[in-house]
């Protein structure tokens, strides 16, 4: 694993259409695994209160995740859901996707987003930076160092679109991501692996936000519970 500088980061860009990268049904093997890891976590977790609301698998599902309101959205929406929950910082999606208007590129010529199809991994690092954080794009990553990184931003190709996501971590053979455009959701490592984009040079790339000037600390938000890997692909 290696740190990229300024000058290596690479423009990575956000899906053209939430239609265009929906999930194909579950299957019945990822009909009855997450529902058995629920069970599981159920039997070593204290009673639940008669009192306590009972929340629909939509809403299990994207919680702690921010939904992109726009197409070319999940990358704001990716970093809203990482300082959101990370580090309590209550920036919103719109407020990350103006910031990164402003840049003097976009300014003079606002279609340049949609003709890149989004905003790029140095765009976001601008922006935490400039909010009192480090942000630090990391490449020749493997699954490894995204767990010991955790939470990291990483982009992934999905039906041939590319696509921002937050990885979470991993149980066994399975991965959690913070899906912008879904949710949380769990993919195998081998699933992954294949969508994780692969960059000449640099290999898989993330990009971690770290303490800075700001002071704040993580929080560990977005540590994953067994409970959390309940999700269909």
């Amino acid at each position: 694993m290696t740190e990229l500088g300024s000058q290596a980061a690479v423009s990575l860009r956000n899906s053209k259409s939430l239609r265009m990268i929906s999930l194909p049904q579950a299957s019945l093997y990822y009909l009855i695994y997450p529902l058995a890891l629920v069970l599981t976590s159920a039997i070593v977790q204290s009673p639940v209160s008669a009192s306590e609301p009972v929340r629909s698998l939509l809403e299990m599902r994207r919680d702690n995740v921010v939904i992109q309101e726009w197409d070319l959205s999940c990358g704001a929406a990716a970093l809203t859901t990482l300082l959101n929950q990370e580090f309590s910082d209550p920036i919103t999606e719109q407020s990350v996707a103006t910031a990164l208007m402003q840049r003097p590129e976009y300014i003079a010529n606002p279609e340049l987003v949609s003709i890149r199809e989004g905003f790029s991994l140095l765009d976001l690092k601008r922006l935490v930076d400039a909010r009192g954080y480090h942000g630090v794009g990391l490449g020749r990553m493997t699954v490894a160092d995204l767990e010991r990184r955790a939470p990291v931003l990483v982009p992934i190709n999905s039906r041939g679109y590319n696509h921002f996501v937050v990885f979470r971590g991993r149980v066994g053979d399975r991965v959690l991501l913070a899906d912008p455009a879904w949710g949380n959701r769990t993919l195998t490592v081998q699933q992954f692996e294949r969508a994780w984009i692969e960059y000449p040079r640099i290999g898989h790339v993330g990009f971690v936000v770290e303490t800075g000037a700001n002071g704040l600390i993580p929080t560990g938000g977005l540590n994953p519970e067994l409970s959390d890997f309940f999700t269909f692909n």
